[in-house]
């Protein structure tokens, strides 16, 4: 760490030399493992070793960005003199703006250690595990690996945050087959900070293997009708959560004034059921950031609390520019407050709709308007999960479906990452033939 810490107090003060107002710089190194498997069988080990130094600096209020791999002084001193030509050519913009201290913090959290031999036992033992207990999945690719990395995150004002963590992934991409018949293929992902159970009893793991497995016989979906779009973890967040996020309360929306949010603070957007976080530092979310990119300290905070929206997910800067308050981070780390009821007792209520595992769409429309197709799906009547479906359009607008939540279950997805349930939106255009 010390290493680091150097080559941060070097950047800073070649800033200084060279006229900088201000300087920040985050060194940062990472050392990974990581198994590869593909159509079943191990194909690769490896270890990969990175490097960055990323270095921003400002000079009458005009701002300057690069990014270096090497850690030698000549490249260093190099960086920053890039760094200060780009901060030269640029335009001045008054709203730039970034944490001032003292602020120090050391912090230690994750897994910095790999296990290396209990991480290829669980790897192993995952393709054992799907073999016996889903013999009609194909491990199409899996990647599993921990990643350790030491940061240093240093400015000119009195800040220093020092951060050593880690933490295991395993990504799985399957599909199941029978005979030539074979469903779409499908994701699961988790980040853990340690290998003390199975990896197929994390997450929704097993859930989604059996779903898959029921997915290699569909059915086209005859007609066109509005109804009850049931949205897994992995369609709600590319659909719903992507879209209020990016389109609605983001920097770039309510800078350029596209938000159909940019007057709504304070207002209800959504169904009360609905109470949307960004939780960085929640307990289940594993090497959460410690503070934010402009070097405040990550806090977590609500942006839909009961349905009112409470906050805009602003930088420093956007705050700055819009005359808004600066968000408590800059993390997607999002949590959605889980419902009382589960999920097989919210589609017993639902007369005619759709179980949606996975979306693909485009960009949604500044409204919140979009289309795609839903993947990976089934569909519901009268209260039953039916046949699965194959690819079906659904469309809908994000803003109508906010206030036409019919349930939110009590089933939630940890995935590391997030903290996402199922929620079933009404008024959903299903199309199929």
């Amino acid at each position: 760490m010390e290493r680091l810490k150097n080559i941060a107090g070097l950047v800073l003060a070649e800033a200084r030399r060279l006229g900088a107002d201000f300087a920040q710089c985050t060194v940062s190194e990472e050392v990974k493992h990581e198994f590869n498997v593909d159509g079943g069988r191990f194909s690769l080990m490896r270890t990969l070793f990175d490097r960055h130094v990323g270095i921003t600096v400002l000079k009458a209020q005009r701002k300057g960005s690069v990014a270096v791999n090497r850690f030698d002084e000549e490249a260093v001193r190099a960086a920053v003199a890039d760094c200060m030509a780009v901060c030269e050519s640029s335009a001045p913009d008054e709203a730039w703006q970034f944490a001032e201290g003292p602020a120090h913090a050391s912090v230690r959290d994750g897994a910095p250690e790999c296990d290396t031999e209990q991480l290829f036992a669980r790897t192993e033992e995952l393709l054992r595990d799907i073999g016996s207990r889903h013999p009609k999945i194909l491990v199409e690719q899996m990647i599993t690996d921990h990643t350790a990395e030491k940061t240093v995150f240093m400015n000119s004002q009195d800040v220093c945050y020092e951060t050593c963590g880690g933490s295991y992934h395993f990504s799985v991409m399957y599909s199941a087959h029978e005979g030539e018949k074979g469903s779409s293929f499908f994701f699961g992902d988790v980040t853990l900070d340690r290998l003390d159970r199975p990896v197929i009893d994390c997450a929704f793991m097993e859930r989604d293997l059996q779903s898959v497995e029921k997915q290699i016989d569909t059915m086209p979906l005859e007609g066109k009708f509005v109804g009850t779009a049931v949205l897994a973890p992995d369609a709600l967040s590319g659909t719903v959560l992507s879209t209020i996020l990016g389109s609605f309360v983001s920097d770039g929306s309510l800078m350029d004034g596209s938000s159909i949010w940019k007057d709504r603070l304070g207002s209800r957007v959504a169904s009360e059921a609905l109470t949307l976080s960004m939780t960085p530092r929640a307990e289940y979310v594993v090497g959460g950031a410690h503070y934010t990119s402009e070097g405040y300290p990550a806090e977590d905070f609500d942006v839909i609390r009961d349905g009112v929206l409470e906050n805009f997910a602003l930088s420093q800067y956007g705050a700055n520019k819009t005359g808004g308050r600066r968000a408590g981070n800059d993390a997607w780390n999002l949590t959605v407050r889980p419902g009382t009821e589960s999920l097989e007792k919210i589609i017993s209520g639902i007369e005619q709709g759709i179980l949606v595992m996975r979306f693909s769409g485009g960009e949604p429309a500044p409204n919140g308007e979009f289309s795609g197709v839903a993947k990976n799906s089934f569909r519901i009547e009268h209260g039953q999960i039916r046949e699965a479906l194959a690819e079906t359009m659904i469309s809908g607008c994000v803003p109508d479906m906010l206030e036409h939540i019919r349930g939110i279950s009590s089933d939630v997805l940890y995935d590391g990452s997030n903290a996402l349930p199922y929620i079933a939106f009404d008024g959903v255009t299903i199309s199929g033939k």
